[in-house]
Formats: structure tokens, sequence, C-alpha cells
């Protein structure tokens, strides 16, 4: 006849219970739910840019190791005794200043 859902309607009580009696305790719940979300959010993000920054640290430390390299490249090629020691090699001879020719437009 009467199934026990229409004689004893628990769920629509409880419900009821809970949005009528006890406002704060589901503000409170809802409050507690967003801000664990949050924390979970936030520490996922921090996580992300800590190993971000750890990869680009290592990228630093390589680009600074191949500046000093060039650096130090430039310092030994631009030499002026080692560009003399090429040049003679070479056969070259400075340019006297009688055979020096200028060109003017």
């Amino acid at each position: 006849m009467f199934s026990n859902e229409d004689r004893y309607p628990l769920r629509n009580i409880i419900v009821e219970d809970l949005f009528s009696a006890n406002k704060l305790v589901v503000c409170l719940v809802l409050a507690l739910v967003i801000t664990m979300l949050s924390t979970i959010w936030l520490t996922h993000k921090t996580r992300q840019l800590v190993s971000e920054k750890g990869e680009l640290v290592l990228e630093h430390q390589v680009l600074e190791s191949d500046y000093l390299n060039l650096k130090l490249e430039e310092t030994t090629q631009g030499d002026s005794t080692r560009i003399e020691a090429i040049a003679t090699k070479l056969g070259m001879k400075r340019v006297a200043h009688d055979q020096e020719v200028v060109i003017v437009e």
C-alpha cells in the first residue's frame, strides 16, 4: 500500500533540516571545500613554478658557460700577436704610406 519512501521521506527530512536549521553548518562546509580546493590548486601551481625555475636555472648556467667560452675564444682569436703570426705565415706585409690609395666619391 504505502512504500517506505511515502511514509518516511527521510531524504526530504534531512535536506529540509540541513537548509532550514543548519545554514551555518552548510556554509562552513562549503567554505571548507572551497578552501581545500584552493590549497590543492595553489600547491600544484607552486610545484609547477619551482620545477620551471629549476629548468631555467640549469639553462642559465649552460648559457653562462657558453658565454664565458665565447668571450675566451674572442680574446684568443683577436690577439694581435696571433694575427701578426698568421699574416707573416701568409707573406703579408704592412702597406707603406706611399702605396696607399684613397678613393673619394
